[in-house]
């Protein structure tokens, strides 16, 4: 019995070993979608104040970032020629958050709610040159973050990724466990039964 426990704990290792680079590839070809697809961040005025809006998007070859202010939050993705300003992604020299943004070190910034301060991070390129940005909500800032440190072939650490790692793993050891079991997985899910000719069998609340 022991043996048999210690031959599945080895097993499960090696499977997890073989199969992490796989769904961390999955992982990411997941987030630079997301940023090809773009979002809508909102901007800090002087008084930190959220009430003017910009986009950014990633390009579909992921070698830039276009990005321009909005009159309104949009309704769906902004196309790419809409945007006045875009950023090459060669020219990115690092990501940093929270505290370490340049416009959370601003006078004050830091005395603002945690919040704010949590979804913060700010992309640095050139000698002075930045990209300040708020996320909506901690979704938003994992998938942004875990992107663009993709994107400088970095790793991915957000809580996100954790999470959708363990997740995927799971899923797949499982199913790797099955095959090893001569369970058979169909490639197609099975057909839908026709409807009933009728539903008398239906229990009749009143």
């Amino acid at each position: 019995m022991l043996c048999a426990y210690i031959f599945c704990l080895v097993l499960d290792m090696e499977l997890k070993e073989k199969i992490q680079p796989e769904i961390l590839e999955l992982i990411k070809q997941q987030r630079l979608n997301r940023l090809v697809e773009g979002t809508c961040f909102r901007k800090l005025n002087s008084r930190r104040r959220q009430d003017k809006f910009w986009y950014c998007r990633l390009s579909p070859n992921h070698k830039v970032l276009h990005y321009g202010d909005l009159e309104e939050s949009p309704q769906g993705e902004v196309p790419h020629d809409s945007l006045q300003d875009k950023l090459p992604v060669a020219d990115i020299k690092a990501v940093v958050t929270g505290k370490d943004c340049p416009h959370m070190k601003e006078k004050g910034a830091l005395k603002q709610n945690k919040e704010v301060l949590e979804l913060a991070f700010s992309i640095l390129y050139d000698s002075s040159g930045q990209l300040n940005f708020i996320a909506p909500d901690k979704h938003e800032y994992c998938v942004w973050t875990d992107g663009l440190n993709a994107l400088l072939g970095k790793d991915m650490l957000s809580d996100l990724t954790r999470n959708d790692l363990d997740t995927l793993l799971s899923m797949e050891i499982k199913l790797r466990l099955l095959d090893l079991e001569n369970i058979q997985i169909p490639d197609a899910p099975p057909p839908i039964p026709k409807e009933p000719s009728n539903y008398d069998f239906v229990y009749d609340c009143n």
